[in-house]
């Protein structure tokens, strides 16, 4: 899709759009959603304006989570203390290997169908095996240390990796480290503020040659505003309950997308 030919409406980004808001905060990497649905509607995920444009509706996501846990980061100093901390060397890694590991892995079909099934097995063993050992079920912690901070940290950069996912790779760790489930899903939320908002904003920096070649941004507005009331509306529900959330639920869910993935590209 060249950018002097973009269409004022395109119905498959908007859904693209709907599916960010709703994948982007839990554990089942929307990563793999945005690619598997692109290649599903024929979306040119090479083309310069679309490239953009998933830029775009992330930061529509993004404004879902400031609007909802924005008094929290506000209000709660260690907390806000231990995002920085985790922010630190997820940053880092990520701007050393990110371009490295993008170039080596993009399209990789059977590594994100690889990483989306490791990721819900390692998700039913923490539901079914490790939060129900002696040794730990009884010592479940509310609050992170500084160590678990930049343990959760050094995780979420291994979500460079496609079908990983960023809130996925956050829990696992965070739940090795003997924080309770609750809490560290919630943490991960916090934690996508800085993450997600820093990436975006470099990357749009990068792409910034783009603004001159759009003719229109009702599309682009559409596109967040989508992208944004659908994060929002996702992170409420979640948030509200919680307590109950089984990570062996977004297991089965990651395994049945794996195999879609297999099924349809492979």
């Amino acid at each position: 899709m060249a950018c002097d030919t973009i269409p004022h409406m395109n119905i498959d980004l908007i859904l693209v759009s709907l599916i960010e808001g709703i994948t982007e905060f839990l554990p089942i990497s929307s990563t793999a959603h945005l690619i598997i649905f692109s290649k599903l509607f024929g979306i040119d995920l090479a083309d310069s304006y679309i490239k953009f444009y998933l830029l775009f509706i992330q930061l529509g996501a993004l404004v879902a989570g400031v609007m909802l846990f924005s008094k929290r980061l506000l209000t709660d100093r260690h907390t806000c203390a231990n995002i920085c901390i985790s922010f630190l060397p997820s940053a880092a890694i990520g701007f050393v290997l990110y371009k490295s590991f993008k170039k080596l892995l993009e399209g990789n079909m059977v590594l994100l169908a690889s990483m989306l099934i490791l990721g819900a097995l390692v998700f039913m063993y923490l539901e079914k095996v490790w939060v129900k050992k002696e040794g730990v079920k009884n010592n479940l912690r509310d609050t992170l240390t500084k160590k678990d901070a930049f343990i959760v940290g050094v995780a979420q950069a291994v979500a460079i990796i496609p079908g990983v996912s960023r809130s996925g790779a956050t829990i696992i760790a965070g739940m090795f480290r003997g924080i309770k489930k609750a809490v560290i899903i919630e943490y991960t939320f916090l934690l996508a503020i800085p993450t997600l908002g820093v990436a975006v904003l470099y990357d749009a920096y990068k792409s910034r040659e783009i603004f001159s070649s759009i003719s229109g941004y009702g599309e682009l507005g559409i596109g967040f505003l989508v992208a944004a009331i659908s994060g929002y509306f996702t992170l409420s529900i979640v948030k509200k309950y919680l307590p109950n959330i089984s990570l062996t639920a977004f297991g089965w869910y990651r395994i049945l997308l794996a195999i879609l993935v297999l099924f349809w590209y492979i």
